[in-house]
């Protein structure tokens, strides 16, 4: 989907000070033009069930999708689902990195990644594991025994999973990249490789959409457990950033969104 909505038209402050006044009344209005949520765009990708394409319809759905929708009713700002941009995690991700105003979900929060971003959030808590197909690699096993035994993983680039395996010094020639997370399972179902790290309930659930036995899947080492925010372009107006997080707290406050995690979860 490529669509995208914008504010335009804002005010300019006048060079001249020959008109106190006018200034004094037009200032506010530039501020609240520069902090309306309108002004931001939204990009995601496929991890269900948080967000995804719904293959029947082909409208985006989620739990993240939904939050999203609600939030931003209760701030009164124009919004439909068909705004959101929807690109491979890849291509989002540098999107939210490169463009101001832009906001990546959902995105796992981490010390690698604080600085890159500002955060809204959380919106759940996730877990990334080495996924091994049960009849192959299935017991439960260290990084350091993964490396011994020279097991190869499947990963997404600039995924969450990916960057584990990095900062633990995982040997960049074990680790076979992936172009999607379906990919990445029938990588590891047809023994291409011997792991996959992703999130364990994203993946289970991506195994249930292609029709593959999701109990076959067995997490036999932990790599994160962390949670899941929205990423904004650090340059964007601080002001969006709170009016966001204050619309996240008002949604969860009314709990107007069922299926919403909450922050206890």
């Amino acid at each position: 989907m490529k669509g995208a909505w914008g504010l335009g038209g804002l005010l300019r402050k006048s060079a001249t000070r020959r008109w106190p006044v006018a200034l004094l009344v037009l200032a506010p209005l530039a501020h609240g033009a520069s902090t309306s949520l309108a002004s931001l765009s939204f990009v995601t990708e496929e991890y269900p069930p948080y967000n995804y394409l719904d293959p029947q319809t082909g409208q985006l759905r989620g739990k993240a999708v939904a939050l999203l929708e609600a939030m931003l009713e209760q701030t009164d700002t124009p919004f439909t689902r068909q705004a959101i941009l929807y690109y491979p995690w890849v291509r989002s991700y540098e999107l939210a990195q490169n463009k101001p105003n832009t906001v990546l979900f959902s995105t796992t929060r981490t010390a690698a990644r604080e600085a890159r971003f500002k955060w809204v959030g959380p919106i759940a808590r996730d877990r990334v594991a080495l996924l091994a197909w049960q009849d192959e690699t299935a017991a439960p096993l260290s990084l350091d025994e993964a490396i011994r035994q020279r097991l190869s993983i499947a990963v997404i680039r600039e995924d969450i999973g990916a960057h584990a395996l990095q900062e633990a010094d995982y040997p960049a020639n074990l680790l076979r990249p992936a172009i999607d997370n379906r990919s990445a399972l029938h990588m590891l179902r047809r023994g291409r490789v011997d792991l996959w790290a992703y999130s364990d309930e994203v993946a289970r659930w991506i195994a249930d959409q292609e029709d593959v036995d999701s109990e076959q899947l067995k997490a036999v080492h932990t790599l994160s457990e962390s949670r899941l925010y929205f990423a904004i372009h650090p340059a964007t107006d601080p002001g969006l950033v709170d009016r966001l997080q204050q619309a996240l707290d008002d949604v969860r406050a009314e709990q107007s969104v069922p299926e919403v995690i909450r922050h206890d979860d």
